[in-house]
């Protein structure tokens, strides 16, 4: 990893929840780094802990979540310690989250005018404009905006409510929303998911020139690997809440150091017609996950060790890093 500070760390992130089964460890010691602009993919089977992390950077954590341990530093300062004023006051002007699902992310009684309007309204410093009188630069920064998501009619738009959108202009009229404060990391959570699939690459473009032209970085968090290949500098692979390795976007698909990456590249459909294999089994209890490595009951090369001591996210070659007894290593991760 680069010597230069990320911009964004994750460190020996801990996250409960509690469930009427009990407290369920669902984060367990999650590391990651981002630097500006960066682009990292976070991939992994649905139920994995891809969007809580997601959700813990923003400080948004459904009530019955507990941090239990780690930070996260942005910039220098560790969100999960701040008061919830200063945090109000990064999000969506320093860091923005494109929610998955368009059809419930926007809010159907207000036009998309007035959900872009008070985004500009209420956020940094213009949170001293008076009442909700709309300016003229108001409305123009919310025009120059659909236009960078290349909304074919944005004057019309601003009036239209997201009923009268289809699934791509509703997900272009989100990544404006994510967009409009000018961030300086962009979250995009299973982006284009619910679209088809040309759709789903038009957006995947359209947000990879607005990260060539803007400068942002981006964490993607993805169980779409073909996804993860075409967006990302660096992939992340999560399993059961922790990571399992880190390489180069690359070279996960050159060569696979984890028994679980090597799974998911085998689940994936192949061209020729025949159904990717799969990985037998399911993610743990996280009540009552597996004491030492979590993929430990699905991994077909467990050994003894594997169920006694849980292995650590160590460098296996420069570059890689990986949290297998299988793999040898020079120093920890950073």
């Amino acid at each position: 990893m680069s010597l230069m500070e990320p911009l964004l760390a994750i460190q020996d992130l801990g996250i409960h929840m509690l469930t009427y089964e009990g407290r369920a460890r669902v984060i367990n010691g999650v590391r990651l780094t981002i630097h500006k602009g960066e682009t990292v993919a976070l991939v992994g089977e649905t139920g994995c802990g891809k969007s809580i992390t997601a959700k813990a950077i923003l400080g948004l954590l459904p009530p019955n979540a507990e941090t239990v341990s780690g930070s996260i530093m942005f910039k220098g300062r560790d969100l999960l310690r701040l008061p919830e004023e200063d945090l109000h006051g990064i999000r969506g002007s320093q860091i923005a989250m494109i929610f998955q699902d368009p059809s419930t992310a926007l809010n159907p009684v207000f036009t998309v005018g007035e959900q872009l309007t008070d985004v500009v309204l209420w956020q940094g410093a213009r949170r001293a404009t008076r009442g909700r009188r709309v300016t003229g630069a108001v409305r123009q920064r919310c025009l120059e905006i659909l236009r960078l998501v290349r909304i074919p009619d944005p004057e019309g738009t601003l009036g239209r409510y997201p009923v009268e959108l289809s699934g791509g202009m509703r997900q272009r009229v989100l990544i404006a929303l994510a967009l409009v404060g000018r961030p300086e990391l962009l979250i995009a959570d299973e982006l284009g998911t619910a679209l088809d699939v040309s759709v789903q690459d038009q957006i995947l473009l359209e947000v990879r020139e607005l990260v060539r032209t803007g400068g942002l970085s981006v964490l993607y968090i993805t169980h779409n690997l073909g996804v993860a290949r075409l967006v990302s500098d660096r992939i992340y692979v999560m399993y059961g809440g922790e990571i399992a390795e880190v390489a180069p976007a690359a070279e996960v698909f050159r060569r696979q150091l984890h028994p679980y990456s090597q799974g998911l590249l085998a689940a994936v459909p192949r061209l020729t017609g025949r159904m990717g294999e799969g990985i037998e089994g399911r993610i743990p209890d996280y009540v009552n996950p597996p004491p030492a490595c979590r993929f430990e009951p699905r991994c077909p090369f467990r050994m003894e060790i594997c169920s006694l001591n849980r292995p650590l996210l160590l460098e296996a070659e420069p570059g890689r890093w990986v949290a297998c007894h299988f793999h040898g290593s020079r120093e920890e991760s950073g």
